[in-house]
């Protein structure tokens, strides 16, 4: 029996597209749960595969707010990401090379899952006052602050 991973406030970072983008990774997980239960091979290896393009685009668009808010850590988080993508992708090779999809889907579901959210909760942590400031700043941010501030 896995540990059931759920979304809580203690993975809000406060910046609307993050956390939204955060609980769709949380949303693949419960449906890999699903497709380990419904024993899918095909279906594991669809939600897989969606999970790891998903996490590594979105890994790429926190760094694009890091980048544009100055994060003086970027080098640093983007080595762990690409420490992440080369990771994920070896499960995805797993399925690709035709190891056991379950076996192979309770191990990203445990390992991948578990070390999403400590980066999600230590990690990303670090950047979030950067990129509210930077979105703070932004164009929009100064428009909504002019019309509704």
């Amino acid at each position: 029996m896995s540990i059931a991973i759920n979304w809580t406030a203690d993975f809000e970072t406060g910046i609307d597209i993050i956390d939204e983008q955060h609980k769709r990774i949380f949303e693949y997980l419960h449906e890999i749960d699903h497709a380990i239960a419904q024993r899918s091979h095909e279906l594991i290896e669809h939600v897989v595969k969606a999970l790891i393009d998903y996490a590594i685009s979105h890994n790429t668009f926190e760094e694009s707010l890091m980048e544009k808010a100055g994060y003086p850590m970027l080098d640093a988080h983007h080595q762990v990401h690409e420490k992440f993508k080369e990771r994920a992708n070896a499960y995805a090779q797993r399925l690709r090379n035709g190891e056991d999809s379950l076996r192979v889907a309770r191990e990203v579901r445990s390992d991948i899952g578990l070390w999403l959210t400590n980066h999600i909760k230590r990690d990303d942590q670090h950047y979030v006052k950067y990129v509210k400031k930077s979105i703070d700043r932004s164009f929009v941010g100064r428009m909504l602050g002019k019309f509704f501030g």
